[in-house]
């Protein structure tokens, strides 16, 4: 089977509300500056304060069960901050009991070198908020799914789509793709 790999920021931790509140603003992209917005985060423990949205665990509880325990985390580490923010992510997932097996705990800028197993040759899927990363993903031979939180339905599209997608998968493995 394939491995479904999570991002967090977007996903399952409401990275952008938090970053409205730290900046006072009603919207984060009103946040002009790039330098400003990572520097007011970047070796702190921001990471670690993120709320879940309320859809986060039932997502992690149907994704384990869809992959039958074969699940991860693949977020990409803040800019210039890896270690720090890589930290403060486990140190998140930790809180709230989410931790994957070590193995599929990545914190990668280069999320498309995880778009297929290297041992079984599988395509593994991403869902992801940000659509480079998608795109970057189904490029490299993976199965990529956008989904934002605050804005895509859990079950009518999320859970719909990864149903659909294991499905393909699982047939082409019994047919001996």
């Amino acid at each position: 089977m394939s491995t479904i790999y999570l991002d967090m920021d977007g996903v399952i931790a409401d990275f952008f509300s938090a970053l409205e509140e730290l900046h006072g603003v009603d919207h984060w992209k009103s946040i002009k500056d790039k330098h400003t917005l990572i520097s007011s985060i970047a070796y702190t423990d921001f990471f670690y304060h993120i709320k879940p949205f309320e859809t986060t665990f039932d997502l992690i509880k149907n994704v384990k069960e869809l992959s039958g325990g074969d699940w991860g985390i693949c977020s990409s580490p803040l800019e210039g901050d890896y270690n720090n923010s890589a930290y403060w992510k486990r140190r998140w997932l930790e809180k709230y009991d989410i931790m994957p097996s070590t193995d599929k705990l990545i914190f990668t800028r280069n999320k498309h070198k995880y778009a297929w197993s290297t041992l079984t040759g599988k395509k593994n899927i991403l869902v992801d908020d940000k659509p480079s990363n998608v795109k970057r993903w189904k490029d490299a031979g993976g199965v990529g799914i956008r989904y934002q939180a605050n804005e895509d339905d859990l079950n009518e599209y999320l859970l719909f789509r990864l149903d659909k997608e294991v499905e393909v998968i699982r047939r082409s493995i019994g047919h001996g793709a």
